[in-house]
């Protein structure tokens, strides 16, 4: 589960622009947008920013029937996020193509345990804490250009057609334990040696993305996980602690 990150970081720079200017004017539930997908696989091709929460993870390892681990290990990447300071999960894609691994014939292989990214497309999902400290989902029309505008939806006409309810209930739940997470890494992660950052790093990984049982609820898994999460960076900030004395 090393960090691969891939090379063309200014495509994905100039992306999180657009998308950033986009979250200044975000789309609630009833809001109205104009999309009709031609199945031309356009959205599977040259990604680097397909973001697999817990509940992805689980729901394309009940596809594949595989463990987690064996998703994240053959289908994803692990890195350190620039800025949240905790271990994120993207797609990884074929590097022969830079094709999806699951793109076959413009379909997807797994498309009832598809990432929520990829079912939600082309809207995007992101989560903030309002002025109460309280976590806020809202949602933004991606800039594309496939598919047509012949089609018109409100973005809970589409959430329900690809039955993405569930998800984000549990994307509520996972973006509010992420934030507090990332608090808690910026403190305490720049300081470690690069060795301690691994082991870390690793532990975090496998509590947070990979240690579920798919046939049980994920929602109380994540909620367990991430218990074991605090435990054990309290006694890492603990062991700082003491050494600054």
């Amino acid at each position: 589960m090393k960090a691969r990150i891939p090379d063309n970081r200014s495509w994905a720079e100039k992306r999180m622009e657009e998308i950033e200017k986009l979250m200044e004017h975000p789309l609630n539930a009833d809001d109205m947008f104009s999309f009709r997908c031609k199945q031309c696989g356009g959205c599977c091709r040259d990604r680097i920013d397909i973001l697999l929460s817990p509940f992805d993870i689980c729901r394309m390892a009940k596809q594949l029937d595989i463990p987690p681990e064996e998703v994240i290990y053959n289908y994803g990447y692990v890195y350190i996020g620039k800025t949240s300071k905790i271990p994120l999960v993207s797609l990884k894609m074929r590097p022969d193509t830079n094709e999806c691994p699951f793109l076959e014939k413009n379909r997807c292989k797994i498309h009832n345990g598809k990432p929520a990214a990829c079912a939600l497309f082309p809207l995007g999902r992101f989560a903030a804490r309002d002025e109460d400290n309280d976590v806020k989902i809202a949602y933004i029309l991606q800039p594309v250009d496939c598919g047509t505008k012949d089609e018109e939806h409100t973005v809970r006409q589409w959430m329900s057609s690809f039955n993405l309810e569930e998800s984000e209930q549990f994307f509520f739940i996972w973006q509010d334990k992420a934030m507090q997470l990332s608090e808690r890494m910026k403190k305490i992660i720049d300081d470690m040696p690069p060795r301690v950052q691994e082991m870390l790093i690793n532990q975090i990984t496998h509590f947070i993305y990979a240690s579920y049982d798919i046939e049980k609820p994920i929602q109380p898994q994540l909620e367990r996980n991430y218990l074991y999460t605090e435990q054990m960076l309290s006694s890492i900030e603990r062991k700082i602690a003491e050494l600054l004395l």
